[in-house]
């Protein structure tokens, strides 16, 4: 086996590595959205589980561990929010003061 088959194979194991790697990462960050914390009035990046016939729920937030336990009051705009940080100004408006 020469040298150059060797650096060939190297080089596509290496190339099918980092687009698999590509692959994760945009599918890991295409179900995050950018909403705005009820609680806080922070702008947060929030990852929603969408079960079939299930009511969304907060998977992970950049609020957490901190708040963890907070009512997930930010799904009231779920809908108005994109998936993979696509800003919606109006989503992420200022909630009313209760």
């Amino acid at each position: 086996m020469s040298i150059e088959t060797v650096g060939a194979g190297i080089a596509i194991a290496g190339l099918v590595i980092a687009g698999g790697l590509m692959v994760w990462v945009t599918d890991r960050f295409s179900r995050d959205r950018m909403m705005r914390c009820p609680e806080t009035g922070a702008i947060t990046v929030v990852r929603v589980a969408e079960g079939e016939g299930k009511e969304p729920a907060v998977q992970c937030c950049d609020a957490w561990p901190a708040r963890k336990h907070c009512s997930q009051g930010c799904l009231a705009r779920y809908s108005e929010s994109g998936p993979g940080w696509r800003v919606n100004l109006d989503a992420l408006r200022p909630f009313e003061p209760k």
